[in-house]
């Protein structure tokens, strides 16, 4: 009886404390916090998501839908890693990117390649290479990267191709086509590059291998609701990343390069990716003189998490540890549309706290979806982690709700080669 009695009381308890208790509102009207049902929210998801990550660790997880919460999207990573199936929606995509870059005397060698399968042959593809001595090199359609001629089951067009070789292990990626200086918008030059890229760290799959709780928080401060779950569902997204090195020869018109760089790649793929639902994120790829490989960010899409920290990093010893939290609030580093050149943040991974320092050497501006939905403002850097020096890609993401510029004048690259400079 007197159990009966407690339970009751704790009822009423919790029925006044919801009428009386406020939620607080988002930050900005987007960026949510910690409301007054947070505590439960966050122990009735860690059981669903838990129970999801366990039921299925020994059975394979099918692309319907029912992939992320702890359940890996394709169990086979052979299948996983290569070319994916477009779906039959308008925005059906299947996505991979690299980032490679060290320290060469006292600038950096950079070089990013990536490309977005879309359907109907098109692919949003970029090409970028930074030299010590000649700046920012940019691929001819930049700040545009709507690229045609796509093959089926291909990643490139237009002189972009990157080709999976062996899953999870090596794959290639070659540049075949005219550059454009960032410091000398009219010399556009004839580049000839191929790399070969190969693993050095384990995958890395954002529907198995985040850190938990950092996954549970974020879910359990949001506003939570029918429409809520199903856009969950809906937006989930594949994405696994891993570490390696990327050994390249390359020729700008008739002078050879040839470098061996630390690497960073990602794949990404699901139904659709909508760009208007992602407000900002802040991603960071980093590789540090001592070894390690870190990639650690902030996602803010309101629909789904608009507080979501992740990320990796891969000592020198072969360990990968997932990042537990990360201290970098987007709404105090760029909100305004202007991402930050010089600034701090810290994470934790395994037992480590660590503190980074970022300053920008380079920054280019490039436009993403037929819509020009999304601006990706690429900044190629200088870090400085627990007093490591290292180099590395800081990518800035923003909503870009003006579209494609209906001007003839703004869609020419040489529109955007005039506003260019070097930082």
């Amino acid at each position: 009886m007197s159990l009966v009695v407690g339970l009751f009381s704790f009822v009423i308890i919790l029925f006044i404390y919801g009428l009386k208790t406020k939620d607080p509102k988002p930050i900005l009207g987007i960026y949510a916090v910690e409301g007054k049902w947070y505590y439960l929210k966050y122990a009735l998801f860690a059981c669903l998501y838990y129970f999801r990550k366990y039921s299925s660790k020994n059975s394979a997880a099918g692309t319907d839908g029912n992939a992320g919460q702890g359940v890996k999207a394709i169990a086979d990573v052979s299948a996983m890693d290569r070319a994916q199936p477009l779906s039959d929606d308008a925005k059906a995509f299947d996505a991979v990117f690299f980032i490679s870059s060290k320290t060469e005397v006292d600038k950096g060698v950079y070089v990013i390649a990536g490309c977005e399968r879309r359907p109907l042959g098109m692919c949003n593809g970029l090409f970028y290479i930074g030299l010590p001595g000649k700046g920012l090199l940019c691929s001819k359609k930049i700040p545009d990267t709507v690229l045609f001629g796509a093959q089926i089951g291909e990643f490139g067009a237009e002189g972009i191709k990157i080709t999976p070789v062996v899953p999870m292990a090596k794959w290639t990626v070659s540049y075949k086509g005219q550059m454009w200086y960032q410091n000398d918008p009219d010399k556009m030059v004839d580049v000839d590059f191929f790399g070969e890229w190969n693993a050095t760290s384990k995958p890395f799959d954002f529907d198995t291998d985040l850190h938990p709780p950092a996954v549970i928080r974020s879910i359990a401060k949001e506003k939570w609701s029918r429409e809520y779950f199903q856009g969950l569902k809906t937006a989930h997204q594949s994405h696994y990343e891993q570490f390696g090195t990327l050994k390249c020869k390359f020729k700008i018109e008739n002078e050879s390069f040839e470098y061996t760089l630390p690497s960073f790649r990602d794949h990404s793929f699901g139904h659709k990716r909508d760009w208007t639902l992602m407000h900002r994120y802040a991603f960071h790829h980093i590789f540090l003189e001592n070894g390690s490989s870190i990639s650690v960010g902030v996602i803010c899409q309101p629909s789904t998490a608009s507080n979501f920290e992740v990320g990796q990093i891969a000592l020198p010893n072969g360990e990968v540890l997932a990042v537990k939290s990360v201290d970098m609030k987007l709404y105090q580093h760029g909100e305004n549309g202007i991402a930050p050149r010089d600034y701090a943040f810290t994470f934790v991974a395994g037992d480590q706290e660590y503190h980074v320092q970022v300053l920008v050497e380079y920054e280019s501006i490039h436009y993403v979806s037929s819509d020009w939905d999304a601006r990706m403002c690429e900044r190629f850097c200088k870090f400085i982690v627990n007093s490591v020096p290292g180099r590395g890609v800081s990518e800035f993401h923003y909503r870009h709700k003006d579209g494609r510029p209906e001007s003839a004048a703004k869609t020419d690259p040489e529109w955007y080669r005039k506003m260019c400079h070097k930082i």
